[in-house]
């Protein structure tokens, strides 16, 4: 399995501390870096424990904190679920694109839009009225959707991203703007500055719990 800066290389050619912890990651979010494609080792746990009914809650509460918004951490949730996404990926996502702000729009060269919570192209979605590019629930729904997409066709992340910021098309031809580059380096950022608070505040409140009739064995 190819490094992502080999991968890259190849496309080129709330609470206190949660607000704390937002700021953190916006702050540092676009800082150059050697490290920032060096994706954690650590397993997103996000999934796992999303799926676990002691543990949902307390994952639906992180995920609320972060983005300030129960509707947008319910959505991106839900659909992250359906389409087996790591949810560190899919909030990372939400978060370059839009900053978790549902009502987000840009207007491209091509003089297509790309609007709501997951930038969906009017071009790639023309099926969709303004108002569902805004819905964050429909955006969810289209974005996780184009993801899934985009992670079966590239078959590892990095790719995955390139592909849905520049369209697939183009990464697929070698014709990848430089400017993904700068893309994906976000993302993964963000997604690692929102794992390594995840597995602090989260995931080590609950470790695998021992079978029972199993006891662990002593270290001397």
């Amino acid at each position: 399995m190819p490094s992502p800066q080999e991968t890259l290389g190849k496309l080129i050619t709330g609470d206190n501390f949660f607000a704390e912890a937002a700021a953190d990651l916006s702050e540092n979010i676009f800082s150059p870096s050697n490290v920032v494609l060096q994706h954690s080792k650590r397993a997103d746990k996000g999934l796992e424990l999303y799926r676990q009914a002691r543990s949902k809650t307390a994952v639906e509460w992180f995920y609320i904190n972060i983005t300030g918004n129960k509707e947008i951490a319910y959505a991106i949730l839900q659909e992250a679920n359906k389409n087996d996404i790591p949810l560190s990926l899919a909030f990372a996502l939400a978060y370059v694109e839009s900053r978790f702000n549902p009502k987000a729009a840009n207007k491209n060269t091509n003089s297509s839009i790309d609007r709501g919570l997951f930038q969906l192209n009017s071009f790639s979605f023309p099926h969709l009225s303004e108002t569902d590019f805004y819905d964050p629930t429909v955006s969810a729904k289209y974005g996780m959707k184009h993801l899934r997409f985009c992670l079966d066709l590239g078959e590892e992340e990095v790719t995955a991203l390139a592909m849905y910021n520049a369209g697939a098309n183009r990464v697929r031809r070698n014709n990848t703007p430089r400017s993904t580059l700068n893309y994906v380096d976000a993302i993964m950022r963000y997604r690692s500055g929102l794992e390594s608070t995840f597995s602090n505040e989260i995931a080590r409140l609950y470790q695998p719990e021992t079978p029972k009739g199993v006891k662990l064995a002593m270290i001397k």
